[in-house]
């Protein structure tokens, strides 16, 4: 399964090569003004920069949020436009700013957090203060890898608000956390790959094209685990059944539609 999302994401990514770029400028633009208006925020007082680290951190959080629309899309072989991002805005403009300024507030409280302890241990020279400092930094990195699924999740399942798409995105990342972490791991090269372009591509954009390809996919074992446990009502609780993914049968659509997906085709798209 892991093997065909690669390679699926690599055929959305490169069939969307220049989409891409166009969409990174302005969360780009975006993060270089907040630069600007944390540092000038600074000259001011501590409390007017962490204002303005939250707010900043909304307004490119929404952003990216908008154009999760687009990414859902892609995943399911649709076609991508500027109009559905700039429509998305309006009705994703609550969450978006949100899930920024509660990515923005955990990051300063687990700042200082860290910074304490570890003071507390190199001070002190308690172990204590060492541990916590590990057992926070496990935390946040359980965090992240699980926030991974927060925006997918809002677009491939209705009903889904903040509090729910925070709750199910942990859900997804304990009853998966192998492929979690390897496509975690995989959105990490996107980041360094990112880096090097200067952020166009694959950029903010890419890594939630990423993450939200592999969602959709992996989505497909809870329908599957509806339709047997409707046939089986002890289904859900055999283990060993709920491991027996079918994986080729449940991928099978997607596979024939995005066809075979040569090398050369992504050399030579025109033939």
């Amino acid at each position: 399964m892991f093997k065909f999302y690669l390679k699926k994401n690599i055929a959305d990514g490169w069939d969307n090569f220049f989409f891409l770029i166009l969409s990174n400028i302005i969360p780009l633009l975006l993060v270089i003004g907040s630069y600007f208006a944390i540092g000038l925020a600074a000259t001011v007082n501590p409390l007017a920069q962490a204002g303005a680290f939250i707010l900043c951190a909304g307004l490119v959080s929404t952003s990216i949020f908008a154009w999760g629309a687009n990414a859902a899309k892609i995943a399911d072989f649709g076609t991508p436009t500027f109009s559905v991002f700039f429509s998305s805005i309006k009705y994703v403009w609550k969450i978006g700013l949100a899930f920024g300024a509660f990515l923005a507030i955990g990051f300063l409280v687990l700042r200082f957090g860290i910074a304490y302890y570890l003071a507390m241990y190199l001070r002190d020279g308690t172990k204590i203060g060492l541990l916590l400092t590990a057992v926070l930094a496990w935390f946040v990195l359980v965090c992240i890898i699980a926030l991974q699924w927060f925006i997918p999740l809002y677009y491939l399942q209705e009903s889904n608000g903040f509090v729910k798409c925070l709750k199910k995105s942990f859900i997804i990342f304990f009853d998966n956390a192998g492929f979690s972490v390897k496509v975690f791991f995989y959105n990490i090269l996107l980041v360094a790959l990112s880096v090097m372009i200067i952020g166009l591509v694959p950029g903010f954009c890419g890594i939630l094209l990423s993450s939200t390809n592999a969602l959709r996919l992996r989505l497909y074992k809870y329908d599957w685990f509806e339709k047997k446990a409707a046939e089986d009502p002890e289904f859900m609780n055999n283990r060993d059944k709920r491991d027996e993914v079918p994986w080729d049968e449940l991928l099978s659509d997607d596979k024939e539609s995005l066809g075979p997906r040569k090398l050369s085709s992504f050399l030579f798209p025109w033939k």
